[in-house]
């Protein structure tokens, strides 16, 4: 069973990609191999339920989502393995070694895991319910809600540029560094999305697709989800001096999102 996970995804032009990794995407898309975003969750489901437990974690290096806006392709390589090592690392400090044994049976599969990776993924992931902090890359008007009657169900996707991205997490770590006491692990979280998001280009598209994780809060939940709003309102706050209305709205966002955090838990 594959765990539902929100994504936040950097969508680059070709031209701000280095080489060989332009070339070989290029020729991806000459023959026609970009995926769309289905196929492409279809793609990481398929090789996290099949390549991981073998060991075999040899991906095609061309595997990228595309995206077309305003006549640019923008394209996002999915670089599994490169994933899949950040986040066995994560895992590792959490569990036993006998945990992750049993979760990579084959000796091949785990060294290949085990080595250091050497690359800053375009993608984030996060079982169950996106971070907080990633909804603050974001403005509230850069917020969509879908439903169509044919397709995998409700989705809520929030989409802005990585420039302007870099500039909202700059501020609110402003205000949060100079207002709020014992804010450590939060500017941790801040500064490292902040790092991360400053790896690429300010052109690109940065994207947050609650996906499966999303869905599990239903259409409705989904649709009147004012999760950026709150979080820009707390923020807001903050800089008045309004510690009360700040806090209100900050719980009321966390709210929003506690039943996905529960089954987060309860994994």
């Amino acid at each position: 069973m594959t765990v539902p996970c929100a994504q936040l995804k950097v969508f680059s032009p070709l031209e701000a990609l280095s080489e060989p990794v332009a070339t070989e995407i290029r020729k991806a898309l000459d023959r026609g191999d970009g995926l769309s975003r289905s196929k492409a969750r279809d793609a990481e489901a398929a090789w996290s339920a099949t390549a991981l437990p073998t060991g075999t974690l040899r991906p095609a290096p061309e595997a990228v989502q595309v995206r077309r806006v305003a006549g640019r392709t923008m394209v996002c390589p999915l670089q599994l393995e490169l994933r899949a090592q950040l986040a066995y690392a994560t895992l590792a400090g959490q569990v036993p070694s006998l945990v992750l044994e049993a979760l990579i049976p084959e000796p091949r599969g785990r060294s290949l895991l085990e080595q250091t990776p050497t690359a800053v993924p375009p993608v984030l992931d996060r079982p169950f319910v996106a971070p907080l902090p990633w909804f603050l890359a974001f403005a509230p008007n850069e917020q969509r809600f879908t439903d169509p009657p044919e397709g995998r169900g409700p989705r809520l996707v929030h989409l802005t540029t990585v420039g302007q991205a870099g500039s909202r997490l700059e501020r609110v770590i402003d205000v949060v560094g100079s207002v709020l006491l014992d804010a450590d692990d939060l500017l941790g979280e801040l500064g490292d999305l902040s790092l991360w998001v400053d790896t690429f280009d300010p052109g690109a598209l940065l994207e947050l697709d609650h996906g499966p994780a999303g869905r599990l809060r239903g259409a409705a939940g989904l649709k009147r989800d004012s999760t950026c709003t709150q979080l820009w309102r707390a923020v807001e706050a903050l800089e008045e001096g309004d510690d009360h209305a700040a806090a209100v709205a900050y719980a009321t966002a966390r709210a929003a999102w506690s039943h996905p955090r529960r089954l987060a838990r309860a994994s």
